[in-house]
């Protein structure tokens, strides 16, 4: 009986760093309600939704829920 093995790919940085800035993207773009500005803004953030505001065609465009 033969086993047949297959390589295996190598994760590189710019993979991971990839999927992460594709994560934060989809985060923004989809699921942000101030959060993002918050680090910067603070509570005002939450009233202002400056990104919501910014994305919110696309996110409709996309499907994707956000009122």
């Amino acid at each position: 009986m033969t086993t047949t093995t297959f390589p295996r790919p190598k994760l590189g940085l710019g993979y991971i760093g990839t999927l992460l800035a594709a994560l934060l993207l989809f985060f923004v773009l989809l699921l942000d309600q101030g959060q993002t500005l918050s680090l910067i803004q603070g509570q005002i953030a939450y009233q202002q939704l400056i990104v919501h505001e910014a994305v919110h065609d696309a996110r409709h465009t996309a499907a994707a829920p956000c009122h």
